[in-house]
């Protein structure tokens, strides 16, 4: 039997190009159907996904830098000044702690220090004019090769006399007769008319170990019915001075809490402010200023500060600080970190000037400035009192 082959698809298409034609048409169609995707009679075609919009992350708001205010300088060459003060005339009374000097005193048989009169009661007038009104005040280190000193540190003015918180000394120099006391000196004369022995009465009242107790009269205050108010940062307590009665304890507190009152201030309702500095090793933010009754009762109290070293409480009541430093470290005090703040229980903590060199005291001036000491805590002479402009 003859094996016939199959035409191919060719010679068709060659016999019968209309049939070819029509052939592929059909092919054509049924590759497009079986394309298709599958859909059940009467079913709504699957919902396309709308992506969610990917959020960005909150950017983290940046906080606004500190505005410096102007600044004015109303006294330079200074020697280590400390508190301030401003009387009736517009006259800045200005306590500065001395240079020590070239005397060597013996602590114990291991150390010396250095001690002079180098101490001083200066002014600055209405005018802009510095002038030396008491001379030759005690100055001292604290400790051995240490820039740190005492001397005039705390002033009030009367009309008759200067009143000033010498500071202390040394342990084994404790018999320096006109150191940690307050001395009033006759504005005509310069002679000691009263010395008020902080260091008597802070042995008495800490007793049963009062060798163990020094005294630090750091900051004067007098109440409108004239009695005197001493911040004593070595006994940790606030002495009141009244010439008929003497010196008594207004507030005390605990040695092993160690606060270190450095400051006192009178607010518009006749309450007593007092700072603190805190003790070693200084922790950021571990001061505070309490807001005394004038009965001695404690009423309030403003934390999350730093090494206070004066309060200021103007006529509508706001408080103002000075912290002299933002922390302690290896090397001492934080350089160039003292800053100006203004204190309150809605707000906190708001700096008005920063970046300051030992800032100490703080008055206000009559035209409604501020004015701060710096350079406190060293003996080049270099020390300033600056203005700084209220917003």
């Amino acid at each position: 039997m003859e094996l016939k082959k199959t035409p191919t698809w060719s010679k068709v298409a060659r016999r019968n190009p209309l049939l070819a034609l029509v052939v592929g048409l059909l092919l054509v169609a049924l590759i497009a159907w079986a394309a298709a995707p599958t859909q059940v009679a009467g079913a709504k075609p699957p919902a396309q996904e709308t992506p969610e919009p990917v959020e960005e992350p909150a950017q983290e708001e940046t906080p606004e830098p500190v505005e410096e205010p102007e600044t004015a300088i109303i006294a330079s060459e200074l020697r280590s000044p400390r508190q301030l003060f401003y009387d009736g005339e517009g006259t800045l009374y200005i306590a500065e702690a001395g240079l020590a000097g070239d005397s060597q005193l013996q602590v114990d048989p291991e150390n010396i220090v250095n001690a002079g009169l180098t101490s001083r009661v200066s002014a600055v007038d209405a005018q802009g004019t510095y002038s030396v009104l008491v001379p030759g005040l005690p100055s001292i280190q604290v400790r051995p090769g240490d820039n740190g000193l005492r001397g005039a540190q705390a002033i009030y003015v009367t009309d008759d006399a200067y009143w000033v918180g010498i500071g202390e000394t040394p342990v084994g120099l404790f018999g320096l007769s006109l150191f940690r006391r307050v001395l009033e000196i006759d504005r005509e004369t310069w002679r000691i008319n009263r010395m008020i022995d902080t260091a008597a009465g802070a042995a008495a009242l800490r007793q049963p170990d009062p060798e163990a107790v020094s005294s630090d009269p750091v900051d004067l205050a007098l109440s409108p019915d004239g009695l005197l108010y001493i911040a004593d940062a070595g006994c940790n307590c606030v002495w009141t001075w009244r010439p008929s009665v003497g010196l008594l304890p207004f507030a005390t507190w605990d040695i092993d809490d160690n606060p270190v009152p450095t400051s006192i201030d009178f607010g518009p309702d006749g309450d007593v402010y007092v700072g603190f500095l805190s003790g070693f090793p200084f922790p950021t933010e571990g001061s505070r200023i309490e807001r005394w009754s004038p009965e001695g009762e404690l009423v309030e109290t403003f934390e999350g500060l730093t090494l206070v070293t004066d309060v200021l409480v103007d006529d509508e009541g706001t408080i103002y600080a000075v912290e002299h430093a933002a922390g302690f470290g290896d090397q001492g005090f934080i350089p160039d970190s003292g800053r100006v703040v203004m204190v309150s229980s809605e707000s906190g903590v708001i700096p008005i000037i920063e970046g300051l060199r030992t800032p100490y005291g703080l008055a206000q001036a009559p035209d409604g400035s501020l004015v701060v000491s710096i350079g406190s805590a060293d003996a080049t002479g270099t020390g300033m009192v600056i203005a700084v402009e209220m917003p």
